[in-house]
This record gives structure tokens, C-alpha cells and sequence, in this order.
């Protein structure tokens, strides 16, 4: 017991981890600082060939739940191996669609109807990697939001199975 317990810390604590949970593949990419503008590129680990949404995830250290979106403004970009854009979201966070789950919100975007999806399978902030295709993303605040400071927001990238 001790030993599985030290082991899911070390998955939360190694940085950027992807880690299957209850058949759910989630990957966190750690602290995106939406108080101020800036820019941050991160590399992704191996993702599953599936549908996952890349997006936000909020938490509150004394779990209050969001009663508002931030107005921060982001630009969401994933590029593959190929230099290909899978996909290049921009937008108001307040804008993005919200998923609660009993710990978070999770904050990310469907791509515009009739649009067809981009390489690997890009989509607003979904994407369905390749097997073996190497990924990287840069997370961009435009328009900063200093009212969140309570909140934690992490880049997170999850499969269809959020809650």
C-alpha cells in the first residue's frame, strides 16, 4: 500500500506525466500562469492514439467552485514532428466550454462546425496523435486575468472520458 502510494506521488510530482486512470488517459503539463501575458512551449510526452481534448483544467486550493470563466485571453497551438499545426485556437477563456468534474472545471474548445479537421485529427484544442508522432504546444496568454489568483490552472490533455 505504502508503495503505491509512493508511486502516484512521484507521478504527480515528476512533471510533465500522462498517466492512465480508471481507463481514462490523462496527461498534465503543469502551471500555465494566465496573470500575466506571456508565452510557454511545451513537449509532450507519447500520447495514445486517441481522441483527447487539450484544454485547462481549474482548481481552487479550498475547492470553490468557478462561478465565472476568467476573461483571460490564450492562444492554444499544438504543432507535430512534421511541423504541421494540428491545431491554433485563440480565444477569451470565458468562451470555452466548460466540464465540472468533482475536483475541476475543464476549460478547452470544439472546433467550428463544418470545419474539417486539421492534421492529425486537430479540431479546436482535440487532436487524435499518431502512433509514434512527436507533439509540442505553446500556450500563449494575450490578455491576462488577475482575478484568478485563488485558482490553479494546470494544461491538462484528456480523453473523451473527463469525469
Amino acid at each position: 500500500m505504502r508503495l503505491a502510494a509512493l508511486a502516484l506521488l512521484w507521478l504527480a510530482l515528476a512533471g510533465p506525466a500522462a498517466a492512465q486512470q480508471k481507463g481514462r488517459f490523462e496527461v498534465d503539463l503543469g502551471l500555465v500562469d494566465i496573470e500575466r501575458t506571456g508565452q510557454r512551449e511545451y513537449q509532450l510526452p507519447a500520447l495514445p492514439e486517441a481522441d483527447i481534448a487539450f484544454g485547462f483544467s481549474l482548481t481552487s486550493p479550498d475547492d470553490d467552485k468557478l462561478h465565472h470563466l476568467p476573461k483571460a485571453t490564450v492562444r492554444i497551438t499544438l504543432v507535430n514532428e512534421r511541423d504541421e499545426v494540428v491545431f491554433d485556437a485563440t480565444d477569451e477563456l470565458a468562451n470555452f466550454l466548460r466540464a465540472e468534474s468533482t475536483r475541476a472545471t475543464f476549460l478547452y474548445l470544439r472546433g467550428v462546425q463544418n470545419q474539417a479537421p486539421g492534421p492529425d485529427g486537430g479540431w479546436g484544442t482535440y487532436a487524435h496523435p499518431r502512433k509514434g508522432g512527436r507533439y509540442r504546444m505553446t500556450v500563449e496568454t494575450l490578455k491576462s486575468n488577475v482575478t484568478m489568483t485563488k485558482f490553479t490552472v494546470r494544461l491538462m490533455g484528456v480523453d473523451g472520458r473527463w469525469k
